[in-house]
Formats: C-alpha cells, sequence, structure tokens
C-alpha cells in the first residue's frame, strides 16, 4: 500500500489491516482511499502464482531457470527488481523451499552459465569479484516506491531500501558499505558479453 497521508500503511497487506479495523478488507480499501487527497492511494496487486508447491517443485527443478523481465514495458506498474531479496527472504528463510546454498546458486553460477558469461557466479581466484555481502536472517525487499525520474515526469516503481544487505563489490571494488553508496561517481562496472562473442 502506498498512501501519503498515512506512511505508517506503506508495505502493509490490506487484509491484515481490514482485520484491525475490524471489516472486510473491502471495506477497509474504501475507508483508507476515502482519507487519502484526492483519492491517492495506490494498493499493489500481486499478479504471481500463489500455488506455493508448485513453485516449490519449479525452483528445485534443474531445468527451470530463475527471470522474469518485460524489458522495461511496465515499470510504471511492475518491479521485478525485487526477485532476488524475495527469493533469499520468502522462499529460502520462510518457506525453505531452498537451501541458502541453492538460491545463490541458482541467483548467480545458474544465470552467468545460461548467459554464457565466463568468470562470473562463483567465488574463485581469477575471476570477477561481484559480490554481495547480505544477513539470510533479515534479508527482504523492503518497500517498493513511486518515482518520478524519467521525462516528461514518467514514473516507475522502484525497491531501492531492501533489509538485510549490507555491502557490494563489482569487479573487486567496494561500492556499497553498511547499506551506502561510497561514491556515486565510481562505476567499476563494464559492459560484458557472452564468452566468444565481440
Amino acid at each position: 500500500m502506498e498512501a501519503a497521508s498515512s506512511p505508517e500503511l506503506i508495505g502493509r497487506r490490506v487484509a491484515h489491516l481490514a482485520e484491525e479495523m475490524g471489516m472486510s478488507p473491502f471495506d477497509a480499501l474504501l475507508e483508507v482511499t476515502l482519507r487519502e487527497p484526492d483519492l491517492k492511494l495506490r494498493v499493489k496487486a500481486l499478479l504471481a502464482n500463489d500455488d506455493v508447491d508448485g513453485i516449490t517443485m519449479l525452483l528445485n527443478t534443474d531445468q527451470c531457470t530463475l527471470g522474469l523481465s518485460d524489458a522495461g514495458a511496465h515499470v510504471g506498474q511492475l518491479c521485478d527488481a525485487v526477485l532476488p531479496t524475495d527469493l533469499l527472504g520468502s522462499w529460502v528463510r520462510e518457506r525453505r523451499a531452498l537451501t541458502l546454498e541453492q538460491a545463490i546458486n541458482k541467483l548467480t553460477k545458474v544465470q552467468a552459465d545460461l548467459f554464457g558469461f565466463a568468470d562470473r557466479g562463483v567465488l574463485r581466484p581469477g575471476a570477477h569479484a561481484d559480490v554481495v555481502v547480505f544477513d539470510p536472517a533479515t534479508v527482504a525487499p523492503g518497500p517498493v516506491s513511486r518515482v518520478r525520474d524519467f521525462p516528461a515526469d514518467g514514473e516507475r516503481l522502484t525497491a531501492s531500501q531492501p533489509t538485510g544487505m549490507h555491502h557490494l563489490f563489482v569487479n573487486g571494488v567496494e561500492v556499497v558499505r553498511d547499506g551506502r553508496i561510497l561514491d556515486e561517481t565510481s562505476r567499476p562496472g563494464h559492459l560484458v558479453s557472452p564468452s566468444g562473442r565481440d
């Protein structure tokens, strides 16, 4: 939920709010909406498969890989940036559908191998040191928020405040420490191409 006049509602579920208010989810949604100036309440509708057993089966199938994108066609409606933190928080820690090692392998090495990126997705001497240091006990997507930083005041959804993500190294260079960007001008990354291609 995103409500300018009620910041305490950010990230809350309508069902939980309805229970606290002692009314149906629909009535609770209407009540909160009417409190919002200019009816600017936004509610995140999950367009997802809620078949936990089916998703668990897919996550544990070697022939199935992680991935989702519409190439930015719906950045004002969908935020796929939460995939890694949601996988680690929801599917590893909470549901135990995968081990931490399996999830990290699927997020790193499997993806690098699939796209043909040599020396990526692994920690070993000589490989590119792209490393995220996170706390498995607290990692989670954090709130999804709306920003207007596109041309013509265009908006997009972002998830820029995940929890449990502490440090980031790109090609061995520390770029985030304790959740803060060290140098906005530092650009240690570079365009990568699949092995054997120019």
